[in-house]
């Protein structure tokens, strides 16, 4: 003797369209942060990246910066700003733009304690906000 096994919902071939546009809300009502979280991460870290490679950058021409002012025949006096240029991080790349500002705080006095401030900023290209600055002060006695 052989049982047979029914479904309650022996008739039912499928679900209707009301039960699925329930599960698609459904399932975009919990994805649809999830993307929002997504996009805001790539955001953060392609200016991270951003941030990263212009502070790279700027690092690099303040330590020519300071090579020069190490060397003992460098007047302080003849040091001034230079105008934004393009930098590029490989050949050809002109994504940034690096300018230089020499300004003196305090000229010499009796006692050759001039100061000067030099400011390395990074520019995106045609942008007028800097990425990144980086400042220091040099006097005639070094930095």
């Amino acid at each position: 003797m052989t049982r047979r096994f029914t479904t309650k919902w022996r008739g039912s071939h499928g679900l209707t369209l009301v039960e699925i546009l329930v599960a698609l809300s459904l399932v975009a009502i919990v994805l649809l942060p999830v993307v929002i979280g997504l996009s805001q991460a790539l955001v953060s870290t392609s200016q991270s990246t951003l941030t990263a490679a212009a502070t790279s950058i700027a690092r690099d021409k303040m330590e020519q910066v300071k090579a020069g002012a190490r060397r003992s025949d460098f007047d302080f006096a003849s040091m001034s700003s230079e105008p934004r240029v393009a930098a590029d991080l490989k050949a050809g790349d002109s994504f940034f733009e690096v300018e230089v500002v020499v300004e003196t705080i305090r000229p010499d006095d009796d006692s050759r304690s001039g100061l000067n401030k030099v400011a390395v900023s990074v520019y995106q290209a045609g942008t007028e906000r800097p990425i990144t600055t980086l400042t220091t002060y040099f006097t005639p006695a070094g930095i």
